[in-house]
């Protein structure tokens, strides 16, 4: 039944106009992208394949879909989680940045107060577009006082561009 109602999903998004389109007019790129950022991942890959003729994803997109699986959200996965962000915003035509997140005091990063991040005051993320992603976040991502506000941390809350 699950399958049903996503493959309906899918014609319909095939059926609707595409309101965005970058200046080399790739729309399915572009319809890709704005399913993700609504947070549609799944709907995404089955959107790419249905509009490229593919008979599997690429590996930078179910490495993205994989990025913001809860699977991912372990101290230490951050550095590996953000680069497959980073990559498949880049595959989209976006232009990403890794940022290191980390507090002024103390070593502990934690999401909510529940789950912990980082015990060594060093957290990888991506920045696109105005918003932070990592696998706490999920597809549709944070502006940057609402990040602030979901981590928990010691002093104040930074953030530096990698290189």
């Amino acid at each position: 039944m699950a399958w049903i109602l996503r493959s309906l999903m899918c014609v319909v998004l095939l059926l609707a106009p595409i309101q965005h389109a970058d200046a080399s007019g790739d729309t399915v790129r572009t319809h890709t992208l704005v399913l993700i950022l609504r947070g549609e991942v799944a709907a995404a890959g089955d959107y790419y394949l249905l509009a490229t003729g593919a008979s599997q994803l690429p590996k930078w997109f179910t490495a993205l879909q994989r990025a913001f699986d809860t699977a991912s959200r372990a101290p230490n996965a951050c550095q590996s989680t953000a680069n497959a962000i980073a990559e498949g915003f880049r595959q989209l035509g976006q232009s990403p940045q890794l940022i290191r997140i980390s507090s002024t005091a103390g070593d502990m990063l934690s999401w909510r107060g529940r789950q912990l991040v980082s015990d060594n005051n060093f957290h990888v993320a991506v920045r696109n577009d105005g918003r932070i992603f990592d696998a706490f976040t999920g597809a549709v991502g944070m502006t940057w006082a609402e990040y602030q506000a979901a981590m928990t941390y010691l002093g104040s809350l930074q953030y530096t561009v990698l290189p």
